[in-house]
């Protein structure tokens, strides 16, 4: 078995050699190593096809390996296939690891809460394990796409030394977060907020919410559409021990952030915010911080996301500078500000990176919490009404062809930044502190959200067919995962049937796969 330093570098340089006129062939192309991806191409490798998962990043994961720690599940017993394996995976490390340390072991929720380390660990033993079938390309860019009528036929990648790498693929997988793959193919998408007439949903449009009693706040805006997407963040891993403590810089950009920092100080001064956490704790003295609904200033990022769905590569890579810098002035502010008070400066003044994570990044995570991107038009279409119950089935709606479950409250972190705010809540959160009890319910997902109206050989598992309210349920990682293992399989389906995605019957895929379609149902129903 190769070992995972072998495995990287061999990954990394392996495309210097592979660079070619005529395009390399395979058997499904999966753009984007997303949690989704991965499991798209692991499902697809396992399955017996050759399969080439490419990312941008240099790492395995996306945001379950950059700092998102707390995996997104409300009822963790509804997800099944490589989820289960997934959290299993970092269950059964913890349990080696921490051994004889139970309050430790504690933190890890039986492997639903993790160090970003261990779940880029986990991903990459199910990529190795596959490397027989699965090829694994690291740092490569999407250049272009190629379709002949209803197919697409190849996809050119930009390497990391500069070369041009063409694969040419039967089936073809978004993984991305932002829809890249489906967008270059020309596939119409969405990006901003439909408002509330369109679909019908009450959550939809500039809205603006009390999170605290669940209430809409009435302004004679509410609802209508906009550009103004939610926040994203960059999700840091803190630590106060000193010997593995990494002092926070002052940004070089902290006097262009400073501007937003300066209001916490009526906060401070009119008792709004009397402190400040340290996030969330996880193993190894570490804590994971995360942008905050209730503040009007986090780490969160209000409005420099509007771009980034859109944004070509090289101005993602300055957004994802603003976000790192908004947090490490943040926390400097915080520290080292004199008008900053005291109680707080000395709470926060122990903080630091922690040196075991992020190594090559600075100990910045290497990808910010993309919340959200694109939203592709699909052959179906999944709506707020999709998680919520109908009085008169007591259920929420069955759709023809389920093959995941949407399982999580509706969760929008803030469209504007807290200029917009309104008795104290930011325009466009929807949160409910009740997750489980709050008006979205799980809701079936349709296999024809992920197919575009005019392409047979594409599906797309992430930027899935959706509206925005919708979308706040779909965007957790789990889903995702579900949602791409099926799209591996649905990928071995057409192959075996030799014909396309969009010609398959998708309704026996999940309980190929132990996956659970029917939330009033038995286990895998």
């Amino acid at each position: 078995m190769i070992r995972r330093r072998e495995f990287l570098a061999a990954a990394a340089a392996a495309p210097a050699a592979r660079a070619q006129a005529a395009p390399e062939s395979c058997d499904v192309f999966v753009y984007g190593s997303t949690p989704g991806g991965i499991s798209a191409a692991v499902e697809a490798a396992r399955r017996g096809l050759k399969v080439t998962l490419a990312c941008p990043k240099k790492h395995l994961g996306g945001m379950t390996a950059s700092g998102l720690s707390t995996t997104d599940a409300v009822r963790p017993q509804l997800f099944g296939g490589l989820v289960a394996e997934f959290i299993a995976g970092v269950r059964a490390y913890y349990t080696k690891e921490l051994a004889g340390r139970p309050d430790e072991l504690k933190l890890t929720r039986e492997g639903w809460y993790y160090e970003p380390s261990v779940a880029e660990m986990v991903f990459t033993r199910m990529v190795e394990a596959e490397q027989k079938m699965l090829r694994w390309l690291p740092g490569h860019h999407l250049a272009s796409v190629r379709a002949t009528g209803r197919k697409l036929a190849e996809a050119e990648l930009d390497a990391p030394d500069g070369a041009r790498l063409r694969i040419a693929a039967k089936t073809f997988i978004d993984g991305a977060y932002e829809g890249d793959l489906a967008a270059a193919a020309d596939v119409p998408y969405r990006v901003g907020r439909e408002g509330k007439a369109e679909h019908g949903e009450p959550f939809a449009g500039i809205h603006y919410m009390n999170w605290r009693t669940g209430r809409q706040i009435l302004t004679p805006d509410t609802g209508e559409p906009s550009p103004a997407i939610q926040a994203f963040c960059a999700r840091s891993i803190f630590t106060g021990d000193p010997a593995r403590r990494v002092p926070i810089e002052k940004p070089s950009t902290y006097d262009a952030h400073l501007q937003d920092y300066l209001p916490l100080l009526s906060d401070f001064a009119s008792g709004r915010v009397a402190r400040w956490g340290w996030g969330t704790r996880l193993p190894g003295r570490k804590f994971q911080m995360n942008g905050n609904i209730e503040a009007l200033t986090s780490t969160n990022l209000p409005g420099a996301s509007w771009t980034w769905p859109e944004a070509a590569r090289r101005h993602r890579a300055r957004l994802e500078t603003f976000h790192t810098d908004h947090v490490a002035g943040l926390i400097w502010f915080l520290q080292h500000d004199a008008r900053v008070p005291a109680a707080i400066r000395d709470h926060m003044a122990p903080l630091g990176l922690h040196q075991g994570e992020f190594r090559d990044s600075g100990h910045w995570p290497w990808q910010i919490y993309v919340r959200q991107g694109r939203r592709i038009e699909g052959r179906a279409l999944v709506t707020q009404h999709n998680f919520t119950v109908n009085p008169s089935t007591r259920r929420t709606p069955a759709v023809a062809h389920p093959v995941a479950l949407g399982e999580h409250s509706f969760d929008v972190h803030p469209c504007h930044d807290r200029r917009f705010a309104v008795d104290g809540f930011m325009e466009g959160v929807l949160w409910y502190p009740k997750k489980a009890f709050g008006p979205a319910q799980p809701g079936q997902v349709p296999y024809e959200a992920m197919l575009p109206k005019k392409l047979d050989n594409l599906l797309v598992p992430v930027s899935l067919s959706c509206t925005h309210v919708a979308m706040s349920v779909l965007r957790m990682e789990p889903v995702w995962m579900t949602l791409g293992q099926v799209a591996g399989l649905a990928a071995w389906e057409a192959r075996r049937a030799r014909t396309e995605v969009a010609e398959i019957d998708p309704v026996p895929l999940p309980a190929k796969l132990l996956i659970q379609v029917d939330p009033y149902g038995g286990p895998h129903a």
